[in-house]
């Protein structure tokens, strides 16, 4: 318990020293579109072959590839923690994230949960990221060098990272624990780590399962101007839940929350939340199975996909 608290006091002092950048003032945001109690979902008629590559095109291709590497999800209830707001912003960007992750068939840690999930509202995601690698590395837990400059060049007006651990996928034990990377090893943490044991005697199924431990997310407050809380608060869920690709030159499609900060055009609608498909993306995910193989994890997920979009139309 002791490591963990010290843990989040390290978080803490990151998520302070980043609230105090240089920066403009606030950007102003409009009211929500709908209750923070209500989820819009926009539906569409859509393909079997679409589906599919909105799975591909949205979601990280793991290490191993799909055959062998596994899609990674929070194991533990998510948490979520917003700062660079105003208070009342604050309050209905939580509470949005939280009502998307309930919507999506996910398990949300009650009220007062030590944060998993942090979405930071910053003057220059470049200057927060580059300053964190410098001050506050520890927050990157096992990213390479090369991944954090990737994230510190990737243009923004978002930047994300998560923190993924190989867990057991019986008992959830994790193989390398954030205590021991995070802090400085000793015979009291290394004796906390727990041991990886497993019975599972299978060609299908894997003994361990990838768990994302924690979840950050950087938005530059220029952006940010005559957005609703509801169209952030569902573009940083589904940046959080999701370990996302990325995508490089190749835009998230249209009817997606995640395309909120492209460039499609001035005739191109802005999404106004999350759309039926983000949140059947992340029911798909956080109920498929996790200790198998990416590629059988997505052969389920769009099996779920073909289910719950027909009745949903029913």
């Amino acid at each position: 318990m002791k490591i963990k608290q010290n843990i989040l006091m390290t978080m803490g002092a990151t998520i302070a020293g980043l609230t105090f950048l240089p920066a403009p003032s606030l950007a102003t945001l409009t009211d929500p579109a709908s209750s923070d109690d209500d989820i819009v979902v926009i539906g569409g008629k859509t393909t079997k072959a679409a589906i599919a590559e909105f799975i591909q095109t949205t979601i990280a291709t793991p290490k191993g590839g799909r055959h062998q590497g596994q899609y990674a999800r929070f194991a533990n209830p998510i948490c979520p923690k917003v700062v660079g707001l105003s208070a009342a912003n604050i309050d209905q960007v939580e509470k949005r994230m939280r009502g998307v992750a309930l919507a999506a068939d996910m398990k949300v840690a009650a009220e007062g949960c030590d944060p998993n999930v942090f979405v930071m509202v910053v003057a220059d995601g470049n200057e927060a990221v580059s300053m964190l690698r410098k001050k506050k590395s520890r927050v990157f837990g096992g990213l390479s060098h090369p991944e954090r400059a990737r994230i510190a060049a990737s243009g923004g007006p978002a930047y994300s990272w998560k923190r993924i651990q190989a867990g057991s996928a019986e008992t959830r034990a994790l193989q390398n624990s954030d205590e021991t990377r995070i802090l400085p090893v000793d015979s009291i943490s290394k004796s906390e780590v727990p041991m990886m044991n497993s019975n599972v005697k299978s060609r299908i199924k894997r003994t361990v399962q990838q768990s994302m431990t924690h979840s950050f997310l950087l938005l530059e407050k220029d952006a940010l101007v005559d957005l609703t809380t509801v169209q952030i608060a569902d573009y940083a869920a589904m940046r959080s839940y999701i370990d996302t690709r990325d995508s490089g030159d190749q835009t998230a499609p249209r009817y997606s929350i995640l395309s909120l900060f492209d460039d499609a055009g001035a005739n191109a609608a802005t999404p106004v939340s999350a759309s039926e498909m983000d949140l059947v993306l992340l029911s798909s995910l956080y109920n498929s199975p996790s200790d198998v193989s990416a590629s059988m994890q997505s052969s389920a997920m769009l099996q779920r996909f073909e289910r719950e979009l027909t009745a949903n139309s029913e």
